[in-house]
């Protein structure tokens, strides 16, 4: 058989030659060619192959157009016993700089929650700041059903050597969890980095900074800095000037103060509310002490007739009352009789030891003991007939039967420093130097 194939060493192949009928010395290499999408017009340059002004972020179509690649970073999670994830870190910086991440998370039972993060670096570190919104679904108590529940950060290092990282808490039985970057700016890229680099884990360690939860304000939510209302209508008979708090399911409207800026369904210590309760009260109390029965803080009763303090009655209008404990009125106290006989002006009864009286010139800081020059008037224990008496004298003299202006117990008899002046029925006038010589 005649040799048909020139050995290579004598003939160089063929790049993708075609071969002819008959008896060929030649052999092609047969290199392996993609198909393109060429439009072949006679010119063909190398430089044709390339587009003029083409971008590393841009696909050229078969048909002349341009298309841009979609590099969203993206990665799902399984939540069934939850954790954290790690968003992304901020590395340390000391120039100036504001770039900007978002983040959109979705589960299996919830819409969409977004997180805005922005790290504003300074000469003397990063600080911060993040929107957070809640999913479309949560408890009557503005619980998050299922689905991220806590937007934090932590960070190693102070000032300007300081690296935060951002973290979300996803709650348990959110099934596959999916968080994909949906929007970032191309300002200062370098200092967004390690981004969605982290599995889930159960626990993170050093000091956490919570990010508050921004709520649909038809649901309830956080406003930051300050709210304030100006009123377009100050007719007062419309009552639709200023603030409106509406009754919840059970008759109830409150405003609380001094209240956890991370969290809008607990109390903490020093929180205070203003409330109106189902009965129709209006009262202010810490929130720590609220008692169904209105026993603590400030209570005004459903028609206004009637405020106590702690239980105790302060005002009830038009009603017989008992103001129990010490109450000290500054200025003047006056009092209009309305009645006649025994129900007049100013009563004061007995205590348990049978004794009544009024004290004079006494320590206005104290409400108990004695100063020097007080007077005291009422009833008090004559000594040697242990006979109870209404007597005036100094408080100092308390005890001392032989000082004093006296009116026997049984007010037959005056006496003044032990002397008789009036006794009956026997009356006599008498007159008795106080000092002789």
């Amino acid at each position: 058989v005649p040799d048909q194939v020139t050995p290579a060493s004598d003939e160089l192949p063929l790049v993708d030659g075609t071969a002819s009928a008959g008896i060929s010395t030649s052999y092609s290499r047969g290199d392996h060619v993609h198909p393109q999408q060429l439009t072949y017009d006679n010119d063909i340059t190398a430089t044709k192959f390339i587009k003029t002004g083409g971008l590393a972020t841009e696909v050229l179509c078969a048909n002349g157009d341009t298309t841009t690649i979609d590099s969203k970073i993206s990665r799902t999670y399984n939540s069934v016993t939850g954790g954290y994830i790690r968003l992304c870190v901020f590395p340390a910086g000391s120039s100036t700089g504001a770039p900007y991440i978002q983040f959109q998370v979705t589960c299996n039972t919830n819409a969409m929650q977004t997180i805005d993060l922005v790290p504003n670096y300074t000469s003397s570190g990063i600080a911060l700041y993040g929107v957070f919104t809640a999913p479309s679904y949560v408890q009557d108590i503005y619980n998050v059903y299922y689905g991220v529940d806590q937007l934090l950060h932590t960070h190693t290092g102070t000032g300007s050597a300081a690296i935060y990282s951002a973290w979300i808490h996803i709650m348990s039985s959110s099934g596959m969890v999916t968080v994909t970057v949906s929007k970032q700016s191309t300002y200062n890229i370098d200092r967004v980095t390690e981004i969605l680099t982290q599995d889930i884990v159960s626990s993170i360690t050093g000091t956490q900074t919570k990010i508050p939860m921004t709520f649909n304000l038809g649901n309830g939510g956080i406003i930051g800095n300050m709210l304030q209302v100006n009123p377009s209508d100050r007719n007062y008979n419309l009552y639709s000037n200023g603030i409106r708090i509406g009754n919840n399911t059970t008759n109830q409207s409150a405003l609380y103060l001094g209240c956890s800026t991370s969290a809008i369904n607990t109390t903490q210590a020093g929180q205070w509310e203003i409330s109106k309760t189902s009965d129709n009260t209006l009262t202010i109390n810490p929130s720590s002490l609220r008692q169904a029965d209105h026993s603590v803080g400030l209570n005004i009763s459903s028609d206004s007739s009637k405020i106590t303090f702690n239980g105790n009655e302060l005002v009830k209008v038009g009603i017989d009352q008992t103001i129990n404990g010490t109450k000290i009125f500054n200025g003047i106290f006056q009092v209009n009789p309305a009645g006649t006989y025994n129900n007049e002006g100013i009563r004061i009864a007995k205590a348990s030891n049978g004794l009544s009286q009024i004290q004079f010139g006494c320590d206005s800081n104290q409400t108990s003991g004695q100063i020097q020059g007080q007077w005291a008037a009422g009833i008090m224990i004559r000594q040697d007939t242990q006979s109870k008496e209404f007597v005036i004298c100094l408080t100092s003299d308390f005890g001392n039967d032989d000082r004093g202006l006296r009116i026997s117990a049984d007010g037959n008899t005056l006496s003044i420093d032990n002397q008789y002046i009036q006794s009956s029925p026997n009356i006599f006038f008498q007159y008795i130097p106080l000092h002789p010589l």
